[in-house]
């Protein structure tokens, strides 16, 4: 009977344990710690943090230039970065930013030919980061469903990610496009002109015309001469201005059902429609952000998700803030400790139990004293103030080396975004008719009113909302 007693005793404290795991890294709202937790440690944080992917298949990842930094290619809104490296008096701007504007390169695309030599052709090959290279784990355990860059290096795929897990949601330097023909070669086929500081124009040949008097005989022999398209050469980049790639949209309307956690790396979410993709997915699933600093979209608070606020399964339940783990630092750091505690084979425990037989407090033997929970320093917050979390509690916080702490300024990054209609393709400069079903998927007034008529859009089933541009 004692051991009958014992033995249904210890199932009990098993299945209590596991309902207290559940509680933390399974279910809404996904909290780190429990509220008896009462000694917290920045070891039990990670943990948690580990724990939200823990058993996840479809993870999603939206990453931008911060993974990329240690590979040797700045960012572009950071101190030293690519923006900081613009003289718009040189350059003949009004801002650093007008030097990925479609309009600006339609006008003259000199500026922009000028500053992209070495972005286009740098002196040695970039490799992948350890960022790149936590991507590259995520599918090796089979735990990725895709990974939405904003950066147009490559790198992901230079990592060993799989071409279909990779969507370029700002194109790619691969290639390049003729604005004129449509005609898409190498871009390595341009370097010769470009290094030469010369905008490169499209060779294809369209057609011949009779030689006129003093020029060269052609190779041939021919007494015409070929006429070339002439247009300008453009990278198969997005710039400000254009609309995405229609993959981006495909692959989200796919992943958005899918989705079980979602993972934001080193980007400043200040770039629309891409910081959507964030409160397009769904809220029921566990969000994490990897970033030197907290960010969140301007437009996160109030939008409207388009989903049923009396679906209990899609209601958010954070209250007013956007992640339910904040790993603030450089993103190698971060990606490094998440990698070695995610893999957790028995060799790396076996090597970590040595290892760590001199100070047990370490989770990972590169851990440094700047890995702190931010609630074991709570000066830091008292010197800039409680504004700098914007609404996130301070208990989801973790700080790695590199991690800061600042009040934002709306107005020192521009968030303005250019609409296409996605029927017409123009510019919607009025009224702005959004569908709440689909991603990204806008319509002007001429074309919603055509659309209201005719039903075309998945068959009159999905809602618009009118929004002013």
């Amino acid at each position: 009977m004692s051991a009958n007693t014992d033995s249904e005793k210890g199932e009990k404290a098993q299945v209590s344990s596991l309902k207290k795991t559940l509680s933390k890294t399974s279910l809404p709202p996904f909290n780190l710690f429990d509220e008896e937790d009462a000694a917290r440690s920045f070891q039990d944080g990670l943990k948690a943090a580990v724990g939200l992917l823990q058993g996840r298949k479809n993870v999603v990842v939206l990453c931008g230039a911060g993974i990329s930094v240690s590979c040797g290619i700045p960012d572009f809104r950071s101190k030293g970065g690519i923006y900081d490296q613009i003289d718009i008096n040189d350059y003949g701007l009004c801002t650093p930013e007008e030097i990925f504007h479609f309009e600006v390169f339609q006008d003259n695309p000199r500026p922009f030919y000028k500053f992209a030599r070495k972005m286009l052709y740098p002196n040695r090959p970039h490799e992948p980061s350890p960022s790149h290279r936590f991507l590259a784990l995520l599918e090796e355990k089979k735990m990725l469903l895709r990974v939405y860059t904003q950066n147009i290096d490559g790198l992901e795929e230079k990592a060993g990610l799989s071409p279909k897990r990779v969507v370029y949601a700002h194109g790619s330097l691969n290639t390049s496009k003729c604005l004129k023909c449509g005609r898409k070669i190498p871009s390595e086929d341009l370097k010769g002109e470009i290094m030469l500081g010369n905008v490169p124009y499209c060779q294809k040949i369209t057609g011949r015309r009779k030689r006129r008097r003093g020029e060269e005989v052609p190779e041939d022999g021919s007494e015409k001469v070929p006429v070339r398209c002439g247009g300008v050469m453009k990278p198969n980049i997005t710039f400000f201005g254009e609309p995405l790639v229609d993959r981006v949209r495909r692959c989200l309307e796919a992943d958005q059902a899918k989705a079980d956690a979602v993972i934001v790396i080193g980007t400043s979410l200040s770039v629309a429609p891409i910081s959507k993709i964030i409160k397009y997915l769904r809220p029921s699933i566990p969000r994490l952000l990897i970033n030197r600093t907290i960010v969140v979209p301007k437009h996160a608070d109030g939008d409207s998700d388009g989903l049923d606020d009396d679906d209990d399964d899609e209601k958010d339940h954070r209250n007013g803030y956007l992640f339910d783990a904040l790993l603030l630092g450089f993103c190698d750091d971060v990606t490094k400790a998440l990698s070695y505690v995610l893999s957790n084979d028995k060799t790396r425990k076996k090597e970590a139990k040595v290892k760590n037989q001199s100070n047990k407090n370490q989770l990972f033997p590169f851990q440094s004293q700047d890995c702190k929970l931010l609630t074991d320093d709570l000066s830091t917050i008292n010197d800039v103030g409680e504004a700098c979390l914007l609404n996130h509690p301070i208990d989801r916080v973790l700080m790695f080396p590199g991690g800061k702490l600042e009040v934002h300024n709306d107005d020192e990054i521009s968030y303005h975004e250019v609409v296409h209609c996605d029927e017409c393709h123009g510019i919607i400069k009025s009224t702005i008719y959004k569908c709440m079903d689909c991603f990204d998927y806008d319509l002007c007034m001429k074309c919603h009113s055509k659309e209201s008529k005719t039903k075309s859009h998945h068959s009159g089933e999905h809602k618009f909302v009118a929004e002013k541009a």
